[in-house]
């Protein structure tokens, strides 16, 4: 990742350490494997992510230009809004998924699901190459395809730099999990508000979940994206 567009979202974000509240002195705490993390108090919706316990392997990797690559302009990157070192978890069957561009793409972009131990995969499509600089949805709805619960899917989006030589596309790629609904958390975000929704979400650590809620809150995805060491540098389109 580019040290200017650290700085950019230290900038655009200017966010805080959020503190936990402290845990209660009488009666004693419970041992931790009895506990049950509070849920973010009444008022505060700055998400703070709590990766899965017993998160799936996986994670995301960046997409540069690789090789010698000759090109007029600088070449752009590509990034995914998701965790490292794990598997992002979802609830949802359709999740909407998000990537970064670090500017206009002028080259075919292809968006691509596979799910293990099946030869082809599940979506693999052309998707509207960015013309801008920015953060852009993938709704997985549109292709009407249903993520099994369980199930590690690995998730790309891929620059085709020249169709003759694969090795040269620009991919970044990531992990995603669905998971089942948990009740506690399900009962929790029908009594919230749409600012608490990504909080919600980010504790119960639903990371695609908390993203999407987060998407039109500057302040409360840029907490997300500093937390597993990504940026901001701009809005959402």
């Amino acid at each position: 990742m580019a040290k200017g567009l650290m700085a950019a979202v230290l900038i655009v974000c200017g966010l805080g350490v959020v503190a936990r509240p402290a845990a209660a002195q009488n009666p004693p705490a419970a041992p931790p494997q009895a506990q049950e993390e509070a849920p973010p108090a009444a008022g505060d919706d700055t998400p703070e992510y709590t990766p899965p316990l017993r998160g799936a392997p996986g994670g995301r990797v960046g997409g540069a230009s690789r090789g010698t690559v000759k090109v007029v302009a600088p070449l752009p990157t590509v990034d995914l809004l998701a965790p490292d070192g794990e598997s992002g978890q979802t609830e949802s069957a359709a999740p909407t998924l998000y990537y970064y561009a670090s500017r206009p793409v002028g080259y075919p972009t292809r968006f691509t699901v596979s799910a293990p131990g099946q030869p082809a995969p599940i979506i693999e499509t052309t998707i509207p190459s960015a013309t801008r600089a920015g953060i852009f949805a993938i709704r997985t709805g549109d292709w009407r395809v249903q993520l099994q619960p369980g199930v590690v899917y690995t998730w790309s989006v891929s620059l085709i730099v020249n169709p003759g030589a694969p090795s040269r596309d620009i991919v970044a790629s990531a992990s995603l999990l669905r998971v089942p609904p948990d009740p506690a958390t399900e009962a929790a975000l029908r009594a919230a508000s749409p600012a608490r929704r990504a909080a919600l979400y980010a504790r119960a650590g639903l990371w695609y979940d908390a993203v999407a809620a987060a998407a039109d809150n500057m302040r409360a995805l840029g907490a997300l994206m500093q937390e597993v060491g990504l940026v901001l540098p701009v809005a959402v389109r």
